[in-house]
């Protein structure tokens, strides 16, 4: 076997593991600072998935989110809802390498999770429409792909940020609802309605607070990281 083909494979894995090192420990620190509702370990998740791809941005989160619930406790179904952030990045990564199709199969599996439970039908279904809006976006992008179209590269890095934002959102859905995790927390049926009315309006703040970070810190980044040419990335 070549030798050189040998290092770089070597020096290739020695990147990836160090890159996933970094982001896992912004993960971390931005994980244990409580956000609006989650945390703003909701602001890395993107990057994560554009630098790292899919699946190692789905390693950085997962460990990111794991630590951070260690250095800022809390019960332990609160670490199930915690993997709504490796998910995240997964789906943004998926979205930058334009796999969009996996992503609308995503979405639609969440969302035909939670319109099939009694609850999802009875609950005031307006207050997710911030996920109906990412759910058309990656419909949108999987016809536009399959019509040649090609999309510029912040507009990737932008939808990403929203599809995997999202994604988040709906993975924690998805636990509190059909998985009837609402029930571990101590939550009535009757104070449902509140909190998801209450959702509708913060879940959406977070969303435009990433896009906002992503807009003014990953688009010059990921200009500089073309510019050195040390990364290629997505590197998963």
């Amino acid at each position: 076997m070549n030798l050189n083909v040998i290092f770089l494979g070597m020096r290739r894995k020695s990147l990836i593991i160090s890159l996933i090192s970094i982001f896992a420990a912004l993960h971390v620190i931005l994980g244990a600072i409580p956000g609006i509702w989650r945390s703003w370990a909701i602001l890395i998740q993107p990057l994560e998935g554009v630098i790292l791809g899919p699946y190692g941005g789905l390693m950085a989160a997962l460990i990111g989110s794991i630590l951070s619930r260690f250095i800022r406790p809390r019960t332990v179904v609160m670490f199930v809802f915690g993997l709504g952030e490796p998910l995240g990045a997964l789906v943004a990564g998926l979205t930058f390498k334009e796999k969009y199709g996996l992503v609308t199969a995503f979405y639609t599996v969440l969302l035909a999770a939670y319109f099939l439970h009694p609850l999802g039908r009875s609950l005031p279904a307006w207050c997710l429409w911030d996920a109906y809006i990412a759910y058309l976006l990656a419909v949108v992008l999987f016809f536009l792909k399959h019509t040649g179209y090609d999309l510029d590269k912040r507009i990737r890095l932008i939808a990403s940020a929203v599809l995997g934002n999202e994604a988040d959102v709906l993975t924690r859905i998805f636990f509190f609802i059909p998985l009837e995790l609402y029930k571990v927390l101590g939550v009535s049926e009757s104070a449902l309605p509140a909190i998801w009315v209450a959702g509708a309006f913060e879940t959406p703040v977070e969303l435009f607070l990433t896009v906002l970070v992503i807009t003014v810190g990953g688009v010059p980044l990921l200009a500089a990281i073309d510019g050195s040419r040390t990364i290629e990335y997505p590197v998963t």
